[in-house]
């Protein structure tokens, strides 16, 4: 799961590590082995996952060893994974556990955020990917007051990606661990894709054209057409990317790009912007399900229902993502099961 799509090269450039004073009390060192051994290989859909992946258990764990925010945040996240996914488990001490670790790798990652580095630059990616997986996670135990500020916060944490990757962008892209990060399979980069996809069209998708009429200046108009257009090409790419990918690949990458103007937009609840969302949770219910994303579709459709009473001319809008959202049978994922292809939710 990584919002950026590089090919798969040779490693460039090793991670230079940081120094470390994190010690590890018995009870981490259980989220630590759980991490390890379930949780690292749960949050990804795809079949390869199903197999032993080194990389995953052995590499970014031992980088993370090397980066506090990082290992942080993989505790957080095992804890939280264990607490929704394992039946009797102690939920209020596994959420004290996972409060206390990411606010302490928030802590340590604001900083670095500040000041940038090409060294630290593929764990801070690595670390803002775990956050944003971690908020998406953490609400499946307790629905979030406000779904639409919780996705909102959810997207300012992956924004994180571009202040710490896009300045050295040209360092760390041919590198063996940042392309094995954003692995998509052979054959599916998104020239490929697109390619594939080249005759194919979310029509949909392309009818919130037509919205950005409503209630938008020029300036808000031109951003939410920009963002439109981006999420149909994110759907038609979902429908032609092969199983053996991580299909939120492409679907994060959306997310990720996100122009200021919207999230703007999206703060203040604007309907045509919080439509658009809607649209985007229709997509999430189209990928094979990973226990973090979870009803995130239906309280994001739900919440935008509650909007637009006042508005009932624009909940024609939401029949689409409805029909979509609404078929989605959710269940708790903890482990990769599906080789199926990704739902056309047509």
């Amino acid at each position: 799961m990584s919002p950026l799509l590089v090919e798969q090269q040779p490693d460039l450039n090793p991670i230079i590590p940081e120094p470390s004073n994190v010690d590890l009390p018995v009870s981490d060192l259980r989220l630590l082995h759980h991490w390890i051994s379930k949780g690292y290989n749960s949050s990804r859909p795809y079949d390869m996952y199903m197999k032993e992946d080194s990389h995953w258990r052995d590499e970014c764990t031992e980088i993370a060893f090397q980066h506090p925010p990082l290992l942080h945040g993989y505790l957080a996240l095992a804890a939280v994974h264990k607490a929704v996914t394992i039946p009797g488990s102690d939920r209020q001490s596994l959420l004290l556990q996972a409060h206390s670790h990411i606010s302490r790798g928030l802590a340590i990652y604001r900083r670095h955020l500040e000041s940038p580095t090409a060294e630290r630059a593929i764990p801070m990616f690595m670390t803002s990917t775990v956050l944003f997986t971690y908020n998406l996670g953490s609400a499946q135990l307790e629905m979030p007051e406000d779904p639409i500020d919780g996705i909102h916060h959810c997207f300012r944490l992956l924004a994180g990606i571009k202040i710490v990757v896009m300045p050295f962008w040209l360092e760390i892209k041919d590198t063996g661990i940042f392309s094995h990060l954003v692995y998509l399979a052979d054959g599916d980069d998104t020239d490929s894709i697109d390619v594939r996809g080249k005759d194919d069209q979310t029509p949909e998708i392309l009818a919130l054209k037509e919205l950005t009429g409503y209630l938008l200046n020029a300036q808000d108009r031109d951003t939410c057409l920009t963002e439109t257009e981006q999420l149909h090409k994110a759907s038609v790419r979902l429908r032609h990317v092969s199983p053996r990918s991580d299909e939120y690949n492409l679907i994060l990458t959306w997310a990720a790009q996100l122009q200021e103007q919207f999230m703007h937009l999206l703060s203040a609840h604007n309907p045509v912007a919080c439509i658009i969302i809607t649209y985007f949770a229709a997509l999430l219910a189209q990928a094979r399900p990973v226990w973090w994303v979870g009803k995130w579709p239906q309280w994001l459709l739900a919440a935008c229902e509650q909007l637009l009473a006042t508005t009932p001319e624009l909940l024609k809008w939401l029949d689409w993502p409805r029909k979509i959202i609404n078929t989605r049978t959710w269940s708790v994922v903890s482990t990769p099961v599906s080789s199926d292809h990704p739902s056309t939710g047509t």
